[in-house]
């Protein structure tokens, strides 16, 4: 039992002050951003034009499936 004795004691310990743990949250966030490796204007055109590619992509599929369906639809005489 002596794994109750420390859970009791961490359950009566007490919590900063909500300004204290906000501080220490954005001087953790600060450091973190420190750590972060951010990319370089090559890299980062080449995952700006990734994702505008796949934008594209995505806008030109779901377009094509919008005309089949309504192609469908006027088919079976359901659309106006």
């Amino acid at each position: 039992m002596a794994g109750s004795s420390t859970v009791a004691t961490e359950t009566n310990e007490r919590r900063p002050n909500i300004f204290k743990r906000t501080g220490m949250y954005f001087k953790d966030a600060w450091g973190e951003l420190k750590r972060v490796r951010w990319p370089n204007r090559k890299e980062l055109l080449s995952y700006t034009m990734v994702v505008l590619g796949t934008c594209l992509f995505m806008i030109l599929l779901i377009f094509a499936f919008d005309l089949g369906v309504s192609y469908l639809l006027r088919l079976i005489g359901l659309d106006k």
